[in-house]
């Protein structure tokens, strides 16, 4: 029996030594930080790119839809890592084509410039990849009649006229980090418009750079 005693109290013993160390380890796990991968830690991000837009300059299914070339360029405020406020500026320039027969001017010029702002949310966060999403609004001018006579309006030939309007930009973005502080960034936008009282249903994307630059964390 004092055998059987002895080796209780032995394994008692250990048993006590143990408890210590186990509670320093469960304490150094339960109040270690959370860090913020650097590539996040910036409290600014700042776009310029190359932008493409296809567009649709007339109400009218006679006229083609066109391709759009232009510049892209943006900068967010980050809030927190996961979200922050985003303001646009973007312009996009082509050439109208209008119906064979109808009198008008041959491949008229045409641009568009938008000007927007709203909230941008980054909802997958890597070392190497980020997802996000922005939602923005704000005012779209389009110039149709540069290349016009003077005396002739571009709503004669079904073109919208000169206008400003609302805009918006709905879409996605993916970033390839190349390191915590610049990235290559690939944009797709459903880009609404309201040229001529009715909803121009336009694609746009962009790609670029992106430099981030201020501290998040103070």
């Amino acid at each position: 029996m004092n055998v059987v005693t002895r080796r209780l109290s032995v394994l008692l013993v250990f048993a006590a030594s143990l408890f210590p160390f186990s509670c320093l380890h469960a304490q150094v796990t339960a109040t270690a930080p959370v860090t913020e991968l650097s590539q996040y830690s910036q409290r600014w991000d700042v776009f310029g790119g190359a932008q493409y837009a296809h567009f649709n300059p007339s109400p009218n299914r006679g006229v083609e839809a066109i391709n759009l070339l232009g510049w892209n360029g943006s900068a967010t405020v980050w809030v927190r890592p996961v979200w922050g406020i985003e303001a646009s500026a973007r312009g996009a320039y082509g050439n109208i084509v209008l119906p064979a027969g109808s009198g008008g001017p041959n491949n008229p010029p045409m641009s568009e410039h938008l000007f927007l702002f709203g909230p941008n949310f980054r909802f997958l966060r890597t070392p190497k990849y980020t997802f996000g999403m922005h939602a923005l609004f704000g005012a779209a001018y389009g110039k149709f009649s540069t290349g016009f006579p003077s005396g002739e309006t571009p709503q004669q030939f079904s073109i919208y006229n000169d206008k400003l309007a609302f805009g918006a930009a709905v879409g996605a973005s993916g970033d390839y980090n190349l390191s915590p502080k610049w990235s290559v960034r690939l944009i797709t936008d459903w880009q609404p418009t309201y040229y001529g009282y009715s909803r121009q249903n336009e694609f746009a994307g962009a790609v670029g750079i992106v430099y981030k630059l201020g501290s998040l964390h103070k």
